[in-house]
Formats: structure tokens, C-alpha cells, sequence
């Protein structure tokens, strides 16, 4: 569904429910309007592909351009609306860099969620898809450490959000706190030739708190099938599923942070990191290591060419950085990554020739962001 329909949709359905909510509270709606941004710059020492954070991005730094604003640059408007005691609203709007090669606005949020309970709500419409542990700041640099999340493993799924409902259950128990979440929906997502079509997408997500302490533990499942720009044509309804586990430690001093996933569709393939740092008044210098596997295929199978290529992209990155609060609402990050590519693979690397093999090699990204939120 484009995002004028999504708009129109969410518009007339908080119309409704303001006008319906009236006799239940006596306070009049309530709306707010923020945002964030990110203005961002990379540079690799890789001039023979592309490095890309998203598989979606038709470019990146390195082969394509020295240095590259499309990796980290964006700008999110997010409008919401508290209609009742139990009733709200919510359309965020993004624009960075698309696979038509364009900043074209997207919505990513458009949904009315409804408490059900003092501990439970759903939500019907647009949601973001919970699958990491910064699944609903993906997009808002200001409100993770790093400059961008593990690229190894976050880049293992470009899908964010899903149109369909949501329900969440929350449950509090002495100093524990644990949110059981429910989906279901569907989603298309566009690559540079390609189109994903995405359905019967169906999620259970665990998050327990104590303290300091979060653990969070998601398996999802969906068929997809690819549409090509190309030639019209459709490839057949493959079963995907993912299967995630993280781990985060935040005593307000420091954290450390670990995720791990595993992806299973025409092969199976694991990606993980680690990461930790330490806040210093407003510098936060952190350390991350991260890696993703090469896919394995099930014994007897004969895949494609072409699955054998999605299958091959293992690469490993070490990173350092530093996170500097310039002002109130205000960051400033640089990190430096070394990225090694795997021993029979061109990486996650775009636009490398096809008579070119840089297997077993490694290189250099610089990244400066300036991230915000209003």
C-alpha cells in the first residue's frame, strides 16, 4: 500500500475515533509532533564495490563515490495523536535513500493502538517489526551508541515494518518485567531491480527486564517471492524464518550489548556481534566486533547459481568509535571499521565486477554522523 493510502487511512481513522472517544473521556485529543535526523558521511578504501548498509541501496561508498551521504543520512517526521484514555495514533514519515536512487518519503509508522488492559494493547495498521534489540530506533541514529547498528547483522534483513496487527501483553512480577508480542501481516520491499512480495508474516517476541538487564529472544516466519523490474516475471513462494537472541547490560556508566541471529530460506546462515563502551560525562568511546556466516544448504540439495551467491557473503567487521553529546538532543559519532571479507566471498559489498574476486581481502570505512532528534 503506497503512503498517500496509508495517510488517508490513519487520518480518517483518528477522525473517527476522536469523534467516538468524546463521551469516554473529557479531555479533549491530544497531538504532538517531533523528529529526528542523521546527516551522515562514509568513506572506504575499497574501490572495487560498494559498501552498503542496506541490501535495498542501488550504491554506497567506495566503488561508486569516494565518499557517500546515503549510507547514513535521513529525516524522520512523526506525528501522534492520544484520542482517549486508551485510544492513540500514530504516522512517521522517513526519507532517505531509496532503490530508485531518490530520498522519496515512506511512511513507516501509520497505526491506532488501543490498551485493551492496564498491560496490554494492539495495534492495527503499519508496525515496525521487532526483530533486534534497536528494531524501533533503527532508523533514529541519536538513540543507539554506534554510528549505524552492526551492519553484519542487521543488514541480514532489510525488512522494518509490517501492515497488519500487533498485540503485546506485559506482565510485572517483583523487580521482573516481561512483554510477550504477537504479529501478523504483510509487506513488499523494493531493491534497485526487484521487488519482494512478503506474506503470511507471522512473529513471537520475548523481552525480559531486570535492572540493568535486558534479554530478548523473536522468531519470525514468512513466504516470499521476488518480482523482477526487468522482466515482469515472479520467482516461486520460498519459506523464510528468522530466529534472533540478544542480550544487553546498561548499568547508565556503560553497557554492553550482543545479538545473535540465525536466518533460514533457501540456505541457512547465522550472524552475530558484540559490543561494549563506556560513558565518560558526554564522550562515549565503544568497541564492537561482528560477523556474518555463509549460508550452508541441507544435505542432498542442488541450489542455484544464483542461491549460491545469496548464500555466499560471509564477512566479519571490527569497529571503534566514540559518541560526543555536543548539545541537548544533539550527537556527534565517528567510527572506524575494518571489514574482512570472507575467504570465498566478495562480502556484502554492491556493484563488484563480475570478473572481479576480492575474497579473503580487507578493508577501510571512516564514518562521521551528526545525529539529532526534535
Amino acid at each position: 500500500m503506497d503512503m498517500s493510502r496509508w495517510v488517508a487511512m490513519l487520518g480518517l481513522g483518528l477522525a473517527m475515533s476522536a469523534g467516538a472517544g468524546a463521551s469516554e473521556d473529557v479531555e479533549p485529543p491530544k497531538f504532538r509532533l517531533s523528529g529526528y535526523g542523521s546527516l551522515g558521511v562514509s568513506h572506504s578504501s575499497q574501490a572495487l564495490g560498494d559498501y552498503v548498509l542496506d541490501s535495498t541501496m542501488p550504491n554506497g561508498a567506495g566503488l561508486s563515490r569516494q565518499y557517500d551521504f546515503g549510507n547514513n543520512s535521513r529525516i524522520g517526521v512523526q506525528a501522534t495523536a492520544t484520542l482517549t484514555r486508551k485510544l492513540s495514533g500514530v504516522l512517521q514519515v522517513v526519507s532517505e535513500y531509496q532503490a530508485d536512487n531518490t530520498y522519496r518519503p515512506t511512511v513507516e509508522w501509520a497505526n491506532l493502538r488501543y490498551e485493551v488492559a492496564p498491560n496490554a494493547y494492539v495495534r492495527v495498521g503499519r508496525v515496525v517489526l521487532p526483530t533486534f534489540m534497536y528494531s524501533d530506533t533503527r532508523k533514529v541514529g541519536y538513540g543507539y551508541p554506534w554510528v549505524h547498528p552492526p551492519a553484519d547483522v542487521y543488514r541480514q534483513t532489510a525488512i522494518t515494518y509490517s501492515d497488519g496487527v500487533e498485540g503485546q501483553y506485559r506482565m510485572d512480577f517483583a523487580e521482573f518485567s516481561n512483554s510477550v508480542k504477537l504479529l501478523y501481516g504483510s509487506t513488499k520491499l523494493k531493491y534497485p531491480t526487484s521487488i519482494s512480495h512478503i506474506r503470511n508474516l507471522w512473529g513471537i517476541f520475548d523481552t525480559l527486564e531486570y535492572g540493568a538487564v535486558t534479554l530478548r529472544a523473536g522468531y519470525q516466519r514468512r513466504d516470499t517471492s521476488s518480482e523482477s523490474l526487468l522482466t515482469g516475471g515472479w520467482g516461486p513462494w520460498v519459506l523464510d524464518s528468522d530466529l534472533t537472541l540478544a542480550a544487553m547490560y546498561d548499568s547508565g556508566d556503560g553497557f554492553i550489548i550482543a545479538e545473535w541471529m540465525e536466518q533460514e530460506t533457501s540456505s541457512r546462515s547465522q550472524a552475530g556481534y558484540l559490543s561494549a563502551g563506556m560513558r565518560l560525562d558526554r564522550l562515549t568511546p565503544y568497541i564492537l566486533v561482528s560477523a556474518g556466516g555463509k549460508g550452508t544448504f541441507t544435505t542432498g540439495m542442488q541450489p542455484t547459481a544464483a542461491a549460491l551467491r545469496a548464500a555466499n557473503r560471509s564477512q566479519s567487521t571490527l569497529g571503534v568509535g566514540v559518541c560526543w553529546d555536543v548539545m541537548k538532543n544533539t550527537a556527534f559519532k565517528l567510527e572506524y571499521d575494518r571489514v574482512t571479507l570472507g575467504k570465498t566471498s566478495n562480502g556484502y559489498l554492491a556493484n563488484v565486477p563480475g570478473n572481479v574476486n576480492l575474497a579473503g581481502s580487507s578493508f577501510h570505512v571512516v564514518t562521521g554522523v551528526v545525529d539529532f532528534v526534535f
